[in-house]
């Protein structure tokens, strides 16, 4: 099949997801929508995108992309659920379809989603992406592929219309890896922007000097440009949630294959548990509501 006609199928509508299909859509696509809260999808009918069965995705779709929560999420679309008795997508797609995850899920577990659809003759690449709301707003994310040459070649004109940087890592699973070791960047650079402005704020120093000094330096980084000035309007909502960092960091920390110690992953990982044990729903940024308790 020809992954370059038929509809395209959007599975997912969290904040990445809404921005994916809105951007494929405005390419010239046309993008069939499934959630399990059809809601989110019927508030993107504005931006051309139609709401549907997951049966009637897989009749129409040469191509599906997944935007969901976890490895589990991919498991039960892709593979079913068999306590419920449902059927996966994998049953449904015409060989020759084109899977592009870009779920951050663990490296092993994108290894065997791919050799599972390889052979039902479906390809696959793990695509996870990196870039935040921001990105997926833009089409400017950057999308880290795992994957075998020709799926990946198949996943390029999609590719091109969520982001600006698309770049091989290597097999199945390979976009998995890059992307925890991308998260561990990010989550450190989140905990360096946190402790400086936390510090400032101790010295009696104005927030926004420390952060116009900051950002116009050495400190300087993507945390300081996009997440702080939310911080300091108060805005600790969701771009990326905590939850989901936590996820990632744990995936960096105990299913990469790795020999050496990483001592700044485990303190994150340990701050972001705790901030999560919070029970709002919180963005990755508001890390500092951590600092601030004197139970740190």
């Amino acid at each position: 099949m020809d992954t370059n006609t038929g509809a395209v199928g959007v599975i997912g509508f969290g904040v990445m997801g809404s921005h994916m299909a809105r951007n494929l859509a405005a390419k010239g696509h046309r993008v069939l929508g499934y959630s399990r809260t059809p809601s989110k999808v019927i508030e993107q009918k504005i931006h051309g995108v139609s709401p549907c069965t997951l049966e009637e995705l897989a009749r129409s779709c040469s191509c599906v992309l997944l935007s969901v929560t976890d490895g589990r999420a991919v498991q039960s679309i892709l593979f079913g659920d068999s306590a419920e008795g449902a059927e996966g997508l994998s049953t449904l797609l015409a060989p020759g379809s084109l899977v592009i995850n870009t779920t951050t899920i663990a490296p092993s577990e994108a290894a065997d989603f791919d050799h599972r659809l390889s052979a039902r003759d479906i390809y696959c690449v793990d695509a996870p992406v990196t870039g935040g709301d921001v990105g997926a707003r833009n089409a400017t994310l950057t999308i880290m592929c795992g994957g075998h040459e020709e799926a990946i070649n198949r996943a390029l004109p999609f590719l091109h219309c969520i982001g600006s940087k698309i770049v091989r890592v290597g097999p199945p699973g390979f976009g998995q890896r890059m992307k925890a070791v991308n998260q561990v960047g990010v989550a450190l650079g989140i905990v360096a922007m946190t402790e400086a402005l936390v510090l400032a704020e101790q010295q009696g120093i104005s927030p926004d000097v420390a952060l116009d000094i900051l950002q116009g330096g050495a400190a300087g980084s993507w945390a300081f440009s996009n997440y702080a000035p939310r911080l300091l309007s108060n805005d600790l909502k969701p771009g990326f949630s905590a939850a989901h960092m936590l996820k990632d960091l744990k995936i960096a920390a105990t299913e990469m294959p790795k020999s050496q110690i990483l001592p700044g992953t485990e303190t994150a990982l340990r701050l972001f548990e705790k901030l999560v044990q919070r029970g709002k729903e919180l963005g990755n940024h508001a890390l500092i509501e951590i600092y601030r308790d004197t139970q740190i």
